[in-house]
């Protein structure tokens, strides 16, 4: 997870960390704390071009699947830029730059389906 966030630079090294199990729910409930993250965090995803959008994609679904909901919802703060950013990449016809953007996307939306599917057969 993003251990730290002081530049856009820490992130990519901050995005291959993992945390162990028994530590999400602390660093969860301490991510607000981090204010610089999310700002770091949005220039990135407005990046296209930028380097670090494939691991922050790949972390960001990594936090959403996790079963802690505060990771969930950081996840889900992001939602209405990267699919702003999917249809602005979509529409120039750019497609090799959205590829990760898109992952991240249909990855989200069938955690959501399975899981509403599974939920309707209990």
């Amino acid at each position: 997870y993003f251990t730290s966030s002081k530049s856009t630079e820490s992130i990519e090294d901050n995005s291959r960390n993992t945390l162990p199990e028994t530590h999400i729910s602390t660093y969860a409930g301490s991510l607000h704390l981090k204010k610089s993250l999310v700002p770091a965090l949005y220039r990135v995803i407005q990046d296209s071009s930028s380097e670090l959008l494939e691991p922050v994609c790949h972390q960001l679904f990594e936090m959403y699947r996790s079963s802690e909901d505060r990771l969930r919802r950081f996840t889900l703060q992001f939602l209405p830029e990267l699919v702003w950013v999917y249809l602005r990449i979509t529409a120039s016809r750019d497609r090799q730059s959205n590829g990760c953007i898109e992952a991240l996307l249909l990855g989200i939306y069938n955690l959501v389906t399975t899981t509403t599917y599974l939920n309707l057969q209990n």
